[in-house]
């Protein structure tokens, strides 16, 4: 295979996976999207571990800032907030499945409830607990929590998504 058609290859995977991100983000932002007692997942993270998981270390972590930056506008956030953490999670969980798990989906809803559960709970420390408001341990029980749980739920979708598009598009000989 000459280098312009791999080329073309990964330019076309990439395309998906940007693609992907962007109707993660879409459906994220819906109205009433698989939307539960008012909780909705967050359908970027566990994208953006998915590619992660499939493409290594170094693309992940450029995805896991993408998405973090829709995840900044979706929630009205400082800009970059989720964008660093999650641009550095990404990376971690590349290289520790890299290294020492499997890329299954059981690994990577787990992983997916790790980080949601790390930014979640910095997104609370921040906007929330200091700032003194009451009520914060039935906040966090009743509507952070089951965010984080129901994210990683939903993570069998883009694993399979996210496994489809580096099967599809691999570079033959």
């Amino acid at each position: 295979m000459d280098a312009r058609k791999r080329m073309l290859i990964q330019v076309a995977r990439h395309l998906c996976y940007a693609l992907s991100l962007l109707a993660a983000y879409v459906l994220q932002t819906t109205p009433g999207f698989l939307s539960f007692g008012g909780i909705k997942p967050v359908l970027l993270v566990p994208l953006a571990l998915c590619i992660g998981v499939f493409e290594g270390a170094f693309t992940g972590a450029l995805y896991g800032a993408a998405a973090g930056l829709m995840w900044d506008i979706a929630s009205g956030r400082t800009g970059g907030f989720f964008a660093i953490q999650l641009m550095i999670l990404c990376f971690v969980c590349a290289v520790s499945v890299t290294l020492y798990l499997r890329g299954t989906i059981l690994n990577v809803s787990l992983l997916t409830g790790g980080v949601m559960l790390l930014m979640c709970s910095a997104d609370f420390l921040f906007g929330y607990l200091l700032h003194g408001y009451s009520g914060l341990g039935r906040l966090y029980l009743t509507r952070i929590l089951p965010v984080v749980v129901f994210s990683a739920a939903v993570t069998f979708a883009p694993w399979l998504l996210t496994r489809r598009i580096a099967e599809k598009f691999v570079p033959g000989d």
